[in-house]
């Protein structure tokens, strides 16, 4: 979707050019004429400013504009009504009245000829025809299961290598420098863990990695002991397995800080999809098409998935989730990463989405 309709993600990376670009500009001034000005002043204001720029784009302005679209009749179009940004008005003829933003067409479904004309005589004009299934990825920011296909597979790293290789430094470059606020942080959460319930303090469990490989996930126990002695099992609101002071840090999501360690030996980044259990990765692939498509970049300790949706318990939630998981494999970038980070600490602090 155009102009004002950019995701929050693009807005993003429009206000941080302009911001750099300003500043850059005002910088350079300064160092050619030898201008004298405060560049303590300029630095800091810029930190601000950018600073301000994510917390406006990312958490206040997010979802704050609207397309309003004619739909050729379809149920994929249909699919669209009740999507945050999205105004549909769907056509009973092949006639538009009143101003919209475009013709949303199912390009998947055929068109009868009158219909066909129609959407040809429109795109000639020079107005906007989108697919449905666009509208939907841009709207609801999850990529639609209904639409893929194998083909699609060759898109997903699409101009990312160069980033993968920077997102790797990053992970561990932002862990090394964390360490003297989490070490500090993780022995007082182990003292509260263990006079709470005792030992283990730690819970370690097989998780499935990027390519399907299993490792060890290590993360802080929330849950009785004896939690899982019948089995896998999905974690439910007000879960009557979880501690006392598992409640606490598993709202915080402090739960989570150990997997630092499976960061720094690469087998977790700080962002990406979460690592599934072996018995319900197993169980999903299976049941779900192209579920093993989210194993193509390495698991996160946080996601687009929880920022968006939270935790997911069955089929259903994890279909939503397979969604997210595929637009952020789709969609990785440096500016997706930063949104990603800021939603989570913003989630972190109101504890939403926590069980």
């Amino acid at each position: 979707v155009r102009g004002s309709n950019r995701t929050p993600v693009e807005q993003l990376r429009v206000a941080v050019f302009w911001v750099v670009a300003v500043y850059g500009s005002a910088m350079a001034y300064v160092l050619l004429t030898r201008t004298y000005y405060s560049r303590s002043f300029l630095l800091t204001s810029l930190i601000a400013l950018l600073l301000w720029q994510m917390i406006d784009t990312l958490l206040l302005r997010s979802g704050s504009y609207t397309i309003r679209l004619a739909g050729v009749p379809s149920s994929a179009v249909e699919s669209l009504r009740g999507l945050r940004g999205v105004e549909l008005v769907t056509l009973q003829r092949p006639r538009v009245e009143g101003g919209v933003d475009g013709l949303v067409v199912d390009m998947h479904q055929p068109l009868s000829p009158e219909w066909a004309r129609f959407v040809a005589e429109w795109a000639a004009t020079g107005r906007p025809v989108f697919h449905a299934a666009a509208i939907y990825e841009a709207a609801s920011s999850r990529v639609p299961l209904a639409y893929l296909s194998d083909g699609w597979v060759g898109e997903l790293f699409s101009g990312t290598a160069a980033y993968l290789s920077l997102k790797r430094v990053l992970d561990v470059f932002a862990v090394l420098v964390s360490l003297p606020i989490t070490v500090p942080l993780c022995l007082i959460l182990a003292a509260a863990i263990w006079i709470d319930s005792g030992r283990p303090v730690l819970f370690w469990q097989e998780r499935v990695g990027q390519h399907g490989r299993p490792f060890r996930l290590v993360k802080f126990r929330s849950m009785r002991v004896d939690a899982e002695q019948g089995g896998a099992q999905f974690t439910t609101d007000n879960d009557q397995r979880t501690t006392r002071a598992g409640r606490v840090i598993r709202r915080l999501r402090l739960d989570e800080l150990p997997q630092l360690w499976n960061v720094l030996r690469g087998e977790m980044s700080l962002i990406g999809p979460r690592p599934e259990q072996v018995a319900f990765a197993r169980e999903f692939s299976q049941e779900i098409p192209f579920y093993s498509w989210r194993h193509r970049v390495k698991p996160g300790i946080t996601g687009w998935a929880q920022v968006q949706q939270g935790y997911a318990s069955g089929i259903e939630d994890t279909m939503t989730k397979l969604e997210y998981d595929l637009y952020y494999v789709k969609h990785l970038s440096l500016w997706l990463d930063l949104f990603i980070a800021v939603k989570t600490v913003w989630i972190m602090l109101t504890g939403r989405g926590a069980r």
